[in-house]
Formats: C-alpha cells, sequence, structure tokens
C-alpha cells in the first residue's frame, strides 16, 4: 500500500488563526465566545490528521 502525503498547512493557518480570536474574544468579554470553539477544535483535529 502506498501512503499519500497529506497537506496540512492551511489547517495548521486556520488553528492558529482561530485561536489567535478565541484569546482576543477572551480578553474583549465578547458574549458570543464559545462560538470559535468548533474552528479552533476541528482545525487542530483537522491539522494533526487524526480525522
Amino acid at each position: 500500500m502506498q501512503e499519500t502525503k497529506k497537506y496540512t498547512g492551511l489547517y495548521w493557518l486556520l488553528f492558529f488563526v482561530s485561536t489567535a480570536a478565541f484569546v482576543f474574544a477572551c480578553f474583549a468579554h465578547w458574549e458570543w465566545l464559545t462560538l470559535i470553539l468548533p474552528f479552533v477544535t476541528t482545525a487542530f483535529v483537522k491539522a494533526m490528521d487524526i480525522m
């Protein structure tokens, strides 16, 4: 069996951007803070190639 190389750079970028948005939302006391969490967790899982 031959394994193909998966490019996860876009998912890492999405993870870092969404994490930065989450940290900003924490300090800004944004009411809709939990709306960012699915983006952080999904991007991390895809970047680690778990899913």
